[in-house]
């Protein structure tokens, strides 16, 4: 076998190297991409969940002023009261789906700074760093 053979040779065995390595590479990405992605949609969520909450406890608020003004005499409408506990309905239902598709459930702890969920143990939030217990 001559040298140049040996060079062509030599040549192949690194071509195909860089193709399986690019092929791994590209691979290697779009893995990295897809784990992206579903990072993302679990932040979208928690951020949509941590909206829902907040606008749910206005709500609650207000629901809250309107059973303490009758309370001290001035009376408000049952339909008015109705309408707002509707509102609160469809928020916590709203919630609950929400929690369902970021896999909490109600026993879950979740921190009382962030709103992000906590595993069992964690006495500091792992997102933002805030004490649990």
């Amino acid at each position: 076998m001559k040298n140049q053979d040996k060079f062509y040779e030599l040549l192949d065995t690194l071509k195909n190297g860089a193709y399986f390595a690019g092929t791994l590479a590209l691979g290697t990405l779009g893995l990295a991409c897809e784990g992206m992605e579903k990072a993302a949609e679990a932040v979208r969520l928690r951020c949509e969940a941590a909206r829902t909450e907040g606008e749910m406890d206005g709500k609650l608020m207000e629901a809250g002023e309107m059973v303490y003004a009758t309370h001290t005499g001035t009376p408000t409408e049952s339909e008015e009261l109705l309408a707002k506990l509707q509102e609160i309905d469809v928020l916590k239902a709203r919630l609950a789906e929400l929690n369902e598709s970021l896999g909490r459930t109600a026993e879950d702890v979740s921190c009382p700074a962030c709103g992000a969920a906590a595993q069992d143990g964690d006495h500091y939030c792992r997102a933002c760093g805030g004490k649990l217990d």
